[in-house]
């Protein structure tokens, strides 16, 4: 619910991301006019957006698919700039897809209406090899990782890298493109069908760790932080239509974790937010193996994928907070969260895309009749209960109905 007190209230607010709409929908409740660069044109998008410009625009039945003239992240920073061309905004939000591309928004922060973290901060953060110097081995441990030019380099020197280990490119989101190691036969197979694919790119082989995947998400002003939440994550999850991969399927919150753990890793993440002099909404990625040791694996240092589930888990505004952080003021009392889970639901083949609309519970709705391929991505299916073991029932009910909904279409005879 808008109140007349929040930051938010009547501004134009603009927002960039690969997945947009979730921001969108946080600023709407707020009172704010959203002007949004999203990449996949989501059928409820429009419903959050004053205006709005997608990359992946469905027409007659399909998604436009042609190879992009240019990468993701500056085809939503150039339809960006040309949808807000005559808007006088107040404030610009981004979500992900910039992760390791910084740089490309610098027009914006130039600009000074980039609300987050200044261009520095953001590239430290994403630098693991800085972040190593800041933490110590009793807080946490971070994987030993190895960069390779090309895949030659990686195939002369591989009898030198410990198995199991991943492969996966240098830049990259949400566990694309990532592969499991286990032997020799495996690192050959994955070379020959990149190279037969023309995939000749830089590769970062990383140590493995066995575990359970959580997130922390935080909100700091550079110079002082609070841990809001930690929360497990759905990576690979077959319930989410995928096969035991490493594509990040959504959380659920509560964590699971002992309480001792979970401190420990607010702990960590506000000491890192502060000594990084990161701003805003950020979010810190974490491993918890058998032997309840803690594993960094990244930063992202800006708003999350868990930011809607917080939203219906807790009576919060995600992007209120966000704004309020970066100009130096923290809420002084964290939420309680009521058990909640968020899944991503991947199609399980080809088809097309049923009514969304029928289903409890759905966002990032794609449009109905669309064709989709299989492990795109379908809807979120978001699910709040009285425990989480009801809330996980619920939503991977809901998202074995949708799958079965999706109408394979068969070659004409």
């Amino acid at each position: 619910m808008t109140t007349p007190s929040s930051l938010l209230h009547g501004k134009n607010v603009g927002v960039i991301g690969f997945n947009a709409r979730p921001i969108a929908a946080s600023l709407k409740k707020e009172g704010a006019r959203t002007y949004v660069s999203d990449y996949w044109g989501d059928l409820d998008l429009p419903d959050v957006s004053d205006e709005c410009i997608t990359v992946l625009t469905p027409v007659m039945g399909m998604r436009q698919r042609q190879p992009l003239d240019l990468p993701v992240y500056q085809s939503l920073i150039d339809n960006f700039l040309f949808l807000t061309e005559k808007v006088e905004l107040d404030y610009v939000i981004i979500g992900s897809g910039f992760d390791d591309h910084i740089e490309a928004l610098q027009p914006i922060y130039d600009s000074g209406l980039l609300i987050g973290s200044h261009t520095s901060h953001f590239k430290k953060a994403r630098d693991l090899s800085i972040v190593t110097s800041m933490v110590s081995e009793e807080q946490c441990k971070i994987p030993q990782r190895q960069e390779f030019h090309s895949f030659q380099e990686l195939v002369e020197k591989s009898t030198e890298i410990s198995y199991p280990y991943l492969i996966r490119p240098l830049y990259s989101g949400g566990g694309s493109g990532i592969r499991f190691i286990r032997h020799q036969k495996d690192l050959l197979r994955l070379v020959k069908a990149r190279q037969e694919e023309n995939e000749e790119t830089a590769q970062v082989v990383q140590e493995y760790i066995r575990g359970q995947d959580f997130s922390c998400s935080v909100l700091s002003t550079g110079n002082d932080a609070l841990a809001v939440s930690v929360q497990a994550q759905l990576i690979g999850s077959p319930a989410a239509g995928r096969n035991c991969d490493f594509a990040y399927c959504g959380n659920f919150i509560p964590s699971g974790l002992d309480s001792q753990t979970e401190q420990k890793i607010m702990e960590i993440s506000e000491h890192l937010s502060v000594q990084l002099g990161l701003q805003g909404s950020i979010g810190l990625d974490f491993v918890v193996d058998e032997l309840s040791t803690i594993w960094l694996m990244e930063i992202n240092p800006r708003i999350q994928g868990t930011l809607e589930m917080l939203e219906i888990a807790g009576n919060i505004s995600i992007t209120e907070q966000h704004v309020r952080a970066v100009h130096q003021d923290l809420i002084e009392e964290i939420p309680i969260f009521h058990p909640t889970v968020k899944m991503i639901v991947y199609s399980r083949r080809n088809g097309k895309v049923p009514d969304l609309s029928l289903f409890s519970n759905t966002f990032d709705r794609s449009p109905t009749g669309v064709f989709v391929n299989r492990r795109d991505p379908i809807c979120t299916v978001i699910n709040q209960g009285t425990n989480i073991q009801e809330c996980y029932h619920t939503t991977c009910s809901i998202a074995n109905s949708i799958q079965r909904e999706v109408r394979p279409v068969y070659p004409q005879s």
